[in-house]
């Protein structure tokens, strides 16, 4: 009797213990554990070894482009740079303006250009555009050079991607050129 006693008392317990709801919590614990460990291994193993700037340059082509549309329209280049084109470079330290003969065969000399240096390591963009309109007229008056309404502005690559932007926007909302063309690769 004892030993159907014993035996009966084991069923039982086993019937409690089948009968009880199988909780998924720590089977889906593991699941998730599992899945982040993945995705934090895959991660780290798909990163890049270092960050840096890429170099881009934008090239300026006086070459016709062809339409392939209907009507096969041509469209003609309006502006060319050349020599006597302004330009401005801006660097860590100073903002310079000259045209583009100064920043190629004349770059040694320093009063080709005008600088203006930084204040407090904040570009003077008043001083620049004050500065920029006096040399145009003076360019008109000694020299018969005309606004062609074309300004080369090169950054240097190390200036923050939000100043050269609030830059370009200063240079085009003056009105003093049509277009702001923005050189890459050149310092």
């Amino acid at each position: 009797m004892r030993l159907q006693s014993s035996l009966q008392a084991k069923i039982s317990k086993t019937k409690k213990r089948l009968s009880k709801p199988v909780t998924l919590i720590p089977g889906l614990i593991g699941l998730v554990g599992a899945a982040a460990c993945m995705m934090g291994l895959m991660a780290l193993v798909m990163a890049p070894g270092s960050y840096s700037v890429v170099n881009t340059e934008f090239p300026v082509v006086p070459a016709t482009i062809d339409d392939p549309s209907l009507h096969r329209f041509t469209e003609r280049p309006e502006h060319f740079i050349k020599a006597t084109t302004p330009a401005v470079v801006m660097t860590m330290d100073a903002i310079f303006l000259g045209d583009m003969d100064s920043f190629s065969n004349h770059y040694i000399d320093s009063r080709s250009k005008i600088r203006i240096a930084h204040s407090d390591r904040a570009p003077q963009v008043g001083k620049l555009l004050g500065a920029m309109k006096k040399w145009i007229a003076t360019r008109k008056e000694t020299r018969g050079w005309r606004n062609e309404g074309i300004l080369v502005f090169a950054p240097a690559s190390n200036i923050p991607a939000a100043i050269v932007i609030q830059m370009l926007n200063a240079l085009k909302s003056d009105g003093t050129f049509e277009k702001v063309i923005l050189a890459g690769g050149l310092i």
